[in-house]
């Protein structure tokens, strides 16, 4: 439990039954769920307590844990689904799901939609379509050694700080020797994440239709990028990752040989856990361009052969409601009330992640804009890796991805 589990809970009591008691749907429900654990508890009591403002409802949990699409695409494909289940891969499953549109536009007032960052609900909106309602989240944001910052002579890093910044806070805190490091640059970083760093330089991978990427994928703004972090392990400011081993950024942050470290809310229990003085501050920009950062979310969507949708869209409102997210105590809260309310919008450790979700509203991942981009990122993920190893040349290798990733649009 967090230092706002027991807020988030007292919240939670003081509305919760009164929350649906309008719903005149009753039945049963099936929900798939990835959860173990705490985290598993946690839904079993919000799923209580939806039936307690439900009489006559059951919603039966289906906990598929390790595995979780394999299993969740069997039942699909046996005819199976359950009515409800926690999604985050939606072109592979959005067939299958079912918008939400009618719903939200229908009850969005009442459920106080705007309350929910319109940047959590593009991560599930493929065509238009809204496929799920958001669960929880993680933005990237700079984690950061004070003590060997302290010790290199430099300022800790603020918001509203650039990449020319950063270079120059790592460039004085490496010292290789002694196998400390100012930053470090993933090889081979997964392009889900690395699409921020397009979007802060003003392009992305693909077109906002999906049907280009010659002029994204290999745009001058995106070489930029590539040599600039390629430049970065050239010089000495950074030490590449993913090149002869698989030492993690993380990994090297927690042993105190890294002055700053690129994240997301996965990484900071183990930060935590390690006792080193650190902070916490959101993702430099390129000067002159807004940041961004890329949205890791979960959600929970209705399928699209549900015998009960009612009673499955009261369900997801009821889990979108400020009740239910104070309850999910191991997310970060997805209602800026909620955030506010816990303390949590205030919490240095954790404003920077609530402050990269404000400013990343309209950007959308490549992997919802087209069906065969998995087959394209793997160019696209050889060209990255070729530019960190060559120490440059972008341009060409993002050329060459281009070419070979033409044939997946037609």
């Amino acid at each position: 439990m967090t230092k706002y589990a027991s807020t988030a809970l007292s919240v939670a009591l003081a509305g919760l039954l009164p929350a649906a008691l309008a719903a005149q749907e009753e039945g049963t429900l099936r929900l798939a769920t990835w959860d173990d654990e705490e985290s598993l508890e946690i839904i079993e009591s919000i799923a209580a307590a939806f039936e307690a403002a439900h009489p006559g409802t059951d919603v039966q949990i289906e906990a598929y844990g390790d595995g979780y699409d394999t299993k969740l695409s069997a039942a699909m494909g046996a005819g199976n689904a359950p009515d409800v289940m926690y999604m985050w891969n939606f072109p592979a499953y959005a067939a299958s799901l079912m918008p939400l549109n009618d719903f939200i536009e229908r009850d969005g007032a009442e459920m106080d939609i705007d309350d929910i960052s319109p940047a959590l609900l593009d991560v599930s909106r493929i065509d238009g379509n809204v496929y799920g309602m958001p669960a929880g989240f993680t933005t990237h944001v700079i984690f950061y050694n004070r003590d060997l910052l302290e010790e290199a002579g430099v300022a800790e890093p603020e918001a509203g700080w650039t990449w020319s910044d950063l270079r120059e806070k790592a460039a004085a805190a490496s010292d290789p020797e002694n196998q400390v490091y100012g930053f470090a640059v993933d090889a081979r970083p997964d392009p889900y994440d690395f699409e921020q760093f397009y979007w802060s330089n003003g392009t992305q991978f693909i077109s906002d239709d999906g049907t280009e990427i010659d002029g994204y994928m290999n745009s001058p703004e995106g070489a930029e990028v590539l040599n600039m972090f390629a430049d970065m392990i050239a010089s000495g400011e950074a030490v590449a990752l993913n090149i002869g081993d698989d030492v993690s950024g993380s990994a090297l942050f927690r042993g105190g040989n890294l002055a700053m470290f690129e994240g997301a809310m996965w990484n900071k229990g183990g930060i935590d856990e390690s006792g080193i003085d650190y902070g916490i501050v959101g993702l430099p920009a390129f000067e002159g361009k807004p940041v961004k950062s890329a949205i890791n979310s979960s959600a929970v969507s209705i399928s699209a052969d549900t015998d009960n949708p009612e009673l499955a869209w009261d369900f997801v409102k009821f889990f979108s409601s400020p009740e239910a997210v104070a309850m999910r105590v191991n997310d970060l809260p997805v209602r800026a009330s909620v955030a506010a309310e816990t303390g949590q919008a205030d919490d240095p450790m954790l404003a920077p992640f609530f402050e990269m979700l404000e400013v990343s509203e309209g950007t959308s991942p490549a992997f919802l804009k087209h069906e065969d981009w998995a087959r394209m990122q793997e160019n696209l993920s050889a060209a990255i890796e070729a530019t960190m190893i060559e120490g440059g040349n972008a341009q060409a290798h993002l050329d060459d991805a281009v070419r070979r990733s033409a044939r997946f649009l037609r």
